[in-house]
């Protein structure tokens, strides 16, 4: 199953297999050494965003575990079809630590922007324009109260 990738304007072919051993491969390095080069987890933050890439490797992993097929010496199938759904375990376990990061940064901006001195003015500004509104409708309508109360006299 060949897939296709897109490098600065020029498209690579690539089979599904090397796609699932770099990513194996980029996650090794991160759990081994705590890190690996930006432009590797880069990318792999690219493939976790891509539904395309997720869906070609379920689609080998069943042609790999095809129950009619494995036979007693396909341990390379086997071996293939474990590591495309170690891939897509690592792509999605990426994605969300990446999902939990950017909520995680939505709320801290959030919080940073209700707890500023700017929202708190903002705050006090419409409270008293409340009160203002409040004040001036209840002035309205004790004035129709008392022009009632005028009429029946």
């Amino acid at each position: 199953m060949k897939l296709y990738e897109i490098y600065e304007g020029y498209v690579r072919f690539t089979n599904v297999r090397n796609v699932a051993v770099k990513i194996l491969n980029i996650h090794k390095q991160i759990k081994s050494e705590g890190r690996c080069k930006q432009e590797d987890y880069d990318w792999l933050q690219l493939k976790c965003e891509d539904e395309g890439l997720l869906q070609t490797l379920s689609r080998a992993i069943r042609k790999h575990t095809n129950h009619n097929s494995i036979t007693y010496g396909d341990g390379a199938m086997l071996n293939t079809a474990h590591q495309l759904a170690s891939a897509i375990v690592i792509l999605k376990k990426t994605k969300r630590t990446l999902d939990d990061a950017a909520r995680t940064k939505i709320q801290q901006a959030t919080d940073e922007v209700i707890h500023s001195d700017e929202m708190a003015e903002i705050v006090k500004q419409q409270a008293y324009i409340d009160l203002q509104n409040s004040y001036a409708q209840a002035q309205s309508d004790s004035a129709k109260r008392v022009g009632v109360l005028a009429g029946l006299v």
